[in-house]
């Protein structure tokens, strides 16, 4: 533990060397000497102990002016001792202020304003670190929207060449696919904005799941299947398999979409052709496991503890450089919404294991609607702006799919 060196000791001490020379020399000099000289019994005249005493007079009053004068002098080394990392810090403040954000006060003192500036200089690195955060956030976010918004320019562009240099048959043949192009990447930037909003909902506080009792089997089964097409055009076999025949819990059926969604397309990116992907349903006491499983590439150890955080995008684990690292941020974030956790096992080349744990709960049927009208309610509110979910939330895995298939 580090020994702290108080400033208040400091004075303290100061103050009591202070007044023990002062009384020292009061001893010392004082009026009525003679009453000592009386007490060893030397006779000494009344004139010489009154030119004694005028003496002592005389000396008491250099004393204390030099005593005043050293003080005075201690004084202002002290108060300069005292002030001048006070001093130091506000000018460190202030260079902080103006946009300085590596200005640091450097002050290596024990005492308490040593520890405050220590704090201080911590406070600044996370100011620094909070900037350069920020930049890095922005200049995230400028690429994942330019990017598409390039491919659409582009896109645009060989239209008007097609239509300015082919005949209609050739023309026909090549527009379709220009349109899908244009089409995927609208998607990408709905997905964006779409997560963009729900992370300041999230950071606000403000988002909320719309609970109503819902079949998760069901409704897991259904998304699931929705998507059995896009990992067909990888070539990886997707699976759903459930130890429940059905079970009725409150949730947020759109939230529990963009989870699975979700998982399943980052799972479709990251495992190879003839590769295996597994979305399994269980039950664990008082909650439902929702897992997606898949033989994939794997996630190092060391990456584990941040695959969540915001923004957060291994290069060497994403191979076609797609996404943002929203999703498993929001993914989280609806997870806790519901009041459930999230958890994740990886081996490297081996695979990743994304368990999602839901409580079971139902809310009281004679205020909420029945189970058989909630989901009539829910299957009107997959889609967005007239766009199914599945297509916003696909929209970076790119394949010949939407080519060869025409999906749209």
């Amino acid at each position: 533990m580090t020994k702290i060196s108080s400033i208040r000791i400091k004075l303290l001490i100061m103050v009591n060397a202070i007044i023990t020379s002062v009384a020292a020399l009061r001893v010392i000099f004082m009026p009525g000497a003679h009453h000592y000289t009386e007490a060893l019994g030397l006779a000494i005249p009344d004139i010489s102990i009154s030119v004694f005493n005028k003496h002592i007079a005389v000396e008491e009053l250099i004393t204390f002016a030099a005593i005043l004068l050293i003080t005075s002098i201690s004084m202002i080394f002290f108060s300069r001792y005292i002030t001048k990392p006070v001093g130091i810090l506000q000018d460190t403040a202030k260079k902080i202020m103006e946009g300085d954000y590596s200005a640091r006060t450097n002050i290596k003192s024990n005492d308490e304003i040593g520890l405050l500036a220590r704090d201080f200089d911590r406070m600044a690195d996370s100011i620094e670190n909070l900037g350069k955060g920020t930049a890095g956030t922005i200049a995230s976010l400028s690429h994942e929207i330019k990017t598409p918004l390039n491919v659409i320019f582009s896109s645009v562009q060989l239209i008007d060449i097609y239509r300015d240099n082919l005949d209609t048959v050739e023309y026909k043949k090549k527009v379709p696919f220009q349109i899908n192009l244009i089409r995927q990447n609208c998607y990408r930037m709905l997905r964006l904005i779409n997560n963009l909003l729900d992370i300041c909902r999230h950071d606000s506080g403000y988002l909320k799941a719309k609970l109503i009792n819902y079949d998760i089997v069901e409704l897991a089964r259904e998304i699931t299947l929705s998507v059995t097409k896009y990992a067909e055009s990888k070539g990886i076999n997707l699976v759903f398999e459930s130890s429940l025949e059905s079970q009725v819990i409150a949730c947020d059926p759109d939230m529990i979409e963009r989870i699975l969604l979700n998982l399943i397309s980052n799972a479709v990116k990251f495992t190879d052709k003839n590769g295996t992907i597994k979305v399994m349903l269980a039950k664990d006491n008082d909650n439902v496991l929702l897992t997606v499983k898949d033989t994939g590439v794997g996630i190092p150890e060391s990456k584990l503890n941040r695959i969540f955080d915001i923004f957060n995008r291994d290069e060497n684990l994403v191979r076609n450089k797609e996404g943002t690292g929203l999703g498993l941020y929001l993914v989280k974030a609806f997870v806790e919404a519901h009041g459930g956790k999230i958890s994740v096992k990886s081996r490297e080349n081996v695979g990743s294991e994304f368990c999602v744990m839901l409580p079971i709960k139902v809310l009281d049927q004679s205020v909420f609607l029945s189970v058989h009208e909630s989901q009539e309610g829910y299957r009107h509110i997959t889609s967005y702006n007239g766009v199914q979910r599945v297509h916003i939330e696909f929209s970076d895995i790119y394949s010949g799919f939407e080519k060869e298939s025409g999906v749209k």
